[in-house]
């Protein structure tokens, strides 16, 4: 059945021509019989199991539902089977991480503490709330998530900002070794942001200013969205892109992250 796209929408005009707007603020105005029209808007506004109406059959009623399908505003909805009950471990012991439980849904089956092999042959998906950088832990979870075919997301401060992910989904998107190895890649002096990552694996650091839980629920609420996105359809919202979100100033950035080429050894990236 044909359902309006999200952030589309149908509607009558004063000229008696109707309207399509889309999310992005463009006007399209459709002519046609009202009857037609409104029982168009009454399909596309509909559940899903509401019969559609007899007119929509006639050939006028098939050309004005191809032409609203190939302009946008209607989608044709896809049988699909509805995901299992997602088991997610969390780990960390912090603000973004006691908002990603909180966020996450009902009936979710959460599990939490330290991250080893084990939590990762468990869980559908692993979240690491870190604070600064575990440079060392998370690749040995990387690695242990591409052994056993988990999901994992991750955040972690980084100055008074917060970096997350990208997402990583073994054998379909990028891993935590292509993002380490493409900000080395990157860096003016590797051999120096390398030894900071040492540095920030010590014990001898400063406290993580924590934001607030208001605040904190920003890198949560794009984690989970992130895991809920891959858990129902099969991929993250944020799909092989590394975010970094400002609390204090509501600025979230989006850095698109590219995998490693395969015959390139990680630790020989300049």
């Amino acid at each position: 059945m044909d359902r309006i796209t999200p952030g589309h929408h149908l509607y009558p005009g004063p000229d008696g021509s109707w309207r399509h707007s889309t999310p992005d603020g463009r006007f399209t105005r459709i002519r046609g019989p009202q009857e037609l029209l409104a029982a168009a808007r009454r399909l596309a506004y509909s559940a899903d199991d509401e019969p559609a109406d007899p007119a929509l059959e006639s050939e006028h009623g098939q050309a004005l539902l191809a032409a609203l399908i190939e302009r946008g505003a209607l989608t044709t909805a896809q049988e699909r089977s509805l995901p299992g009950t997602l088991s997610v471990h969390i780990e960390g012991d912090n603000p973004v991480a006691q908002a990603v439980a909180a966020l996450l849904p009902s009936g979710t089956r959460l599990a939490g503490g330290p991250v080893d092999e084990d939590a990762v042959r468990a869980a559908d998906v692993v979240i690491s709330c870190a604070g600064w950088l575990p440079d060392a832990h998370w690749q040995r979870v990387d690695a242990w998530c591409a052994l056993n075919s988990t999901a994992w997301h991750r955040c972690h401060a980084e100055g008074l900002r917060f970096v997350l992910g990208p997402m990583s989904v073994p054998g379909r998107t990028v891993s935590y070794a292509d993002t380490r190895g493409r900000l080395l890649a990157a860096a003016d002096l590797p051999d120096e942001l390398a030894t900071h990552w040492a540095y920030l694996d010590g014990n001898t650091v400063p406290p993580v200013p924590w934001p607030t839980t208001a605040a904190a629920a920003v890198p949560a609420g794009l984690l989970v969205e992130d895991v809920l996105r891959w858990h129902e359809y099969g991929a993250p919202a944020a799909h092989d892109v590394q975010l970094v979100v400002d609390p204090a100033f509501a600025v979230v950035e989006r850095h698109r992250v590219l995998p490693l080429p395969l015959t390139m050894p990680v630790g020989a990236v300049r």
